[in-house]
């Protein structure tokens, strides 16, 4: 893709001025007369300044690419051309990038091009999991009904997260709001009653006194503190995002936080066990469904655990004893497999496995604040209980004192 830079002049008579991303010269003509702008100067940036050009448009969101399978679901089921009816949705479309990615698509469809060549080139947006379930759909025939699974899936999967998020929000927030009660404390409270204490020359215990050389220094030292933290952060998301021993030991410490670790493994499996419903009854092995979810997860510990898994079903293994080798997987889920294969109703039991942990994350997002306040309480607490420890005596002297 090659940036140019556009100066035309739109329906409503205006001028416009702006960068557009497009593959060729030709296309990018046609793509001006979709959006029925008049091109007055087109000028093609060379690729260094392409490179560093940054992306301002819209990304394709989650709803938009669900909102593209249920309408190419619809379009196929009701034999209208596949680039026309994109070419339709695009113009109803506010978002910038997700109109150049359908008129690109149908363009491909146009040109005589399979819908699979078509979505390729959009890898990142729609993921190799639906990537790989419209090659699937085209090969075998069933294009619709497996694009209204690929929608079906990617509307639980969303859901799945929206749960899984709000869960981990409430733990996040209640730090932040304990640390900031904690800081007011120390910094503004704190330090006007040990003024009081000075003034009065009251006598210190050592619980007191320790509490005031901390107030002191984080007064004194609050935004190296602060500028420390920020750069700590940075830091560790730039190792993070770079590193992958480093995402694998932050996935292994997240897992052993109790209420987290359910929030977690529960995405996880469901994710995982869902998807393989979906390849079964698609048509696709559960090898080449193995293969694609170790590209698809994010947790490092279910990666390895998939990659394991992939190992042992190419050996020969049932998926019930390659999934139970790894530790990653519940003695419920694999028990739940290992009947589904003994039965031979194995869709039945991933559906039922999914739909489980689906609940239960459910479960834990809307009652992660009744594990989390007792942990609150306790800190909260002791701080305080500290705090007033630390205070009792030299108020009390302090009285004594004004008697």
């Amino acid at each position: 893709m090659a940036h140019f830079f556009i100066q035309s002049i739109a329906t409503n008579g205006r001028r416009k001025f702006y960068f557009l991303q497009s593959e060729g010269y030709d296309k990018l003509i046609k793509r001006l007369e979709r959006d029925k702008e008049v091109p007055l100067k087109i000028t093609q940036m060379p690729k260094m300044i392409s490179m560093i050009l940054p992306d301002v448009s819209k990304r394709v969101s989650a709803d938009e690419v669900i909102e593209l399978m249920d309408s190419l679901h619809l379009v196929i089921r009701s034999n209208l051309p596949i680039h026309q009816g994109l070419a339709d949705l695009a113009q109803d479309s506010d978002n910038k990038r997700f109109k150049e990615m359908l008129y690109y698509i149908a363009d491909v469809i146009d040109g005589g091009g399979s819908l699979y060549d078509a979505f390729k080139s959009y890898e990142k947006v729609v993921g190799k999991i639906i990537l790989n379930l419209i090659q699937i759909g085209e090969q075998t025939g069933q294009l619709e009904t497996t694009l209204k699974r690929a929608s079906e899936f990617l509307k639980r999967v969303r859901d799945l997260k929206k749960k899984a998020k709000s869960a981990l929000i409430y733990p996040a927030f209640a730090l932040v709001a304990t640390t900031a009660a904690m800081l007011v404390w120390l910094l503004y409270v704190l330090p006007k009653m040990t003024s009081l204490f000075k003034d009065m020359d009251v006598k210190l215990p050592t619980l007191t006194i320790w509490i005031i050389r901390v107030s002191d220094f984080l007064t004194n030292y609050i935004w190296y503190i602060l500028i420390t933290i920020v750069t700590l952060i940075i830091t560790f998301i730039f190792l993070h995002k770079k590193y992958q021993k480093v995402r694998f030991f932050t996935d292994k410490m997240l897992l052993k936080i109790p209420a987290i670790k359910q929030v977690i493994s529960g995405f996880n499996i469901a994710f995982i066990i869902e998807y393989l419903r979906l390849a079964l009854i698609s048509g696709v092995p559960i090898f080449d469904a193995l293969q694609t979810l170790k590209t698809s997860v994010s947790n490092e510990l279910f990666k390895k655990a998939l990659i394991e898994a992939t190992d042992e079903v190419s050996k020969g293994s049932q998926i019930s004893q390659a999934l139970g080798k790894t530790t990653m997987f519940t003695p419920f889920s694999i028990r739940m497999v290992a009947v589904g294969e003994s039965t031979g109703d194995l869709d039945a039991q991933f559906e039922t496995i999914s739909t489980y942990y689906y609940e239960k994350v459910d479960y834990y997002a809307e009652n992660m604040g009744k594990f989390i306040e007792p942990a609150v309480l306790i800190f909260v607490g002791g701080f305080m209980a500290l705090i007033i420890a630390g205070l009792i005596s030299p108020m009390y002297d302090l009285i004594s004192q004004v008697k």
